[in-house]
């Protein structure tokens, strides 16, 4: 692995610990500040450095999950990271929602992410 892939990989590891620690200033300090994202959830978003801060905040009060099965390419430009998110209901059901970011990575910060998360399904095996 080369310089600028390791510290790529590293500016998406400080990205996922920071936003599932909820940590504000770590979530600020590892995007640009003219960040631009996007989320497939909720039938498609755009998300900015707030509405993520804001996201993990909720996500830390209100979900118990994680991320399992992570794995990061390293590209020219970038990272993709596949990932499953687990997670159980409050009805105790488990849900499982794999999913995946194509990120671009500049100036060790991350300048544009587009996720992509496949809705889990009920009743059907």
């Amino acid at each position: 692995m080369t310089t600028d892939q390791a510290s790529i990989e590293a500016v998406a590891d400080r990205f996922f610990a920071a936003y599932s620690a909820a940590d504000e200033d770590g979530i600020r300090e590892v995007l640009a500040l003219d960040f631009q994202g996007w989320t497939s959830s909720f039938g498609g978003r755009e998300l900015t450095v707030d509405s993520l801060v804001e996201g993990a905040k909720w996500e830390a009060d209100n979900v118990d999950m994680t991320l399992d099965e992570v794995r990061c390419h390293i590209t020219d430009r970038g990272f993709v990271r596949q990932f499953v998110i687990r997670l159980t209901s409050a009805e105790g059901v488990a849900i499982e929602i794999p999913g995946c970011m194509v990120a671009l990575v500049a100036n060790g910060r991350i300048t544009r992410f587009d996720e992509y998360l496949i809705a889990p399904t009920t009743g059907q095996e």
